[in-house]
């Protein structure tokens, strides 16, 4: 099911199953209550977060999220029967609303059964209604189980009824940006003929030979640690090549606005685009800004409402490079030149980590890269890691039509 244009349409759906106290618990990850307590509650309605000493600091953040609402906290034993049903009784016993909703995505399991029933013994003593309800992940569908006689729950696509910034995502994670995301793709033609080039049979090996005998030869520091400064890159010329790579480098003089008569070496220094920023893009980055060229180019089609790369955080280390919001749904996207399959297994790894600890179970992970097994990559991934399933590699052989695998996928994991 795609959403399409019609959001009211989802939106109206909720309407029977809004309440005026709504009872979220809080887990470890803050993405299904934010997008529960922003859909569920009514006007005017409250928010009580029911969390452990443990995610105290989640429901916090979330406090600050619900900036809108009225909200309390009640704390109770994770584990224990006892503490999380005086709890809940407390906050209810307190509470006038006719209907209590219970959204029962985050917490633990003893947090969950025990919340359920102390709600629905309180709804059928005080004849009160109750309505509960849980996430699916998979699905990107609220989920209320069934009332009054019913026999199946009702499912509602939320997938893009609320559309969640990435700013705010970091937020809700106590995570905070050191500086503005790229949104435009640097020098993007030239990305997408290398990309077409690497693509090649003899493309990438012709590529990497260049790299060693002229950017690593000339631009590296001799402890090849580190690339020279950019007032010593300034006087290095760097001597292009034929064969497969003549197109790269027409299409790189042309978007750097190099002039016709100077067709043999060119410079480092063009504008804002100099140095070492200049030898990063040529020495892997120009993959990076491929894909976010990529999913700039799917933004329309596919309801992508942003895509951002070089996302650094303050005090955590970011192992995604390309991101992409749906929704509240995060695809995230790492970059390699690299054809160890070790190394693209571990970044890969890492970028899974990152975006399911950022975006929740609802986060799609993929890595784009030059092996040419990317499949016997997947396949190990799938197996080795617990959700596996939303893992996709792209290879060389899919470089040269990039826009058309990932639009693929990411239409794979619309519901």
């Amino acid at each position: 099911m795609e959403f399409g244009n019609d959001k009211e349409k989802y939106l109206h759906k909720l309407e029977p199953f809004k309440a005026e106290h709504l009872i979220l618990l809080v887990g470890g990850n803050p993405l299904p209550n934010a997008v529960a307590g922003k859909l569920l509650v009514a006007p005017e309605g409250k928010i009580t977060l029911v969390h452990s000493k443990g995610t105290a600091e989640v429901a916090r953040k979330l406090c600050g999220w619900f900036s809108k609402q009225k909200v309390e906290f009640r704390e109770v034993e994770e584990s224990d029967s006892h503490s999380i049903v005086e709890g809940l009784k407390a906050v209810l016993d307190t509470s006038s609303a006719q209907k209590v909703g219970l959204h029962y995505t985050g917490g633990t399991k003893a947090m969950s059964v025990h919340t359920y029933r102390a709600l629905e013994r309180w709804a059928d003593e005080k004849g009160k209604k109750a309505v509960f309800s849980y996430l699916d992940a998979r699905s990107l569908e609220m989920v209320f189980d069934p009332v009054e006689g019913e026999v199946k729950p009702s499912r509602i696509y939320i997938g893009r009824a609320l559309e969640i910034k990435l700013k705010d995502l970091m937020e809700l994670h106590g995570w905070k940006l050191q500086c503005d995301p790229t949104r435009d793709p640097l020098l993007p033609n030239t990305a997408r003929v290398l990309a077409e080039v690497c693509g090649e049979d003899d493309g990438l090996k012709e590529w990497k030979k260049w790299i060693d005998e002229q950017l690593i030869c000339k631009c590296r520091r001799e402890d090849k640690e580190d690339w020279k400064n950019d007032k010593e890159l300034a006087q290095v010329r760097l001597t292009p090549c034929d064969g497969h790579l003549y197109k790269v480098f027409e299409s790189l003089r042309e978007e750097l606005g190099i002039p016709a008569e100077e067709q043999s070496d060119f410079g480092l220094d063009h504008g804002d685009f100099r140095g070492k920023s200049f030898c990063r893009w040529l020495h892997g980055t120009w993959l990076e800004h491929r894909v976010l060229d990529t999913m700039r180019e799917l933004a329309k089609p596919l309801g992508l409402h942003e895509y951002a790369q070089n996302i650094e955080t303050e005090g955590v280390q970011f192992e995604v490079d390309v991101v992409a919001l749906r929704g509240y749904q995060l695809f995230a996207l790492s970059c390699s030149t690299d054809e160890k399959k070790s190394s693209l297994k571990l970044k890969l790894f890492e970028a899974y980590v990152r975006a399911r600890q950022l975006g929740g179970d609802e986060a799609r992970v993929a890595l784009v890269c030059c092996s040419d097994n990317p499949e016997k990559i997947e396949k190990e991934m799938r197996r080795d890691i617990t959700g596996g399933g939303s893992i996709r590699v792209f290879g060389r052989q899919h470089l040269a039509n990039l826009n058309e695998h990932i639009k693929g996928w990411i239409q794979s994991e619309i519901p």
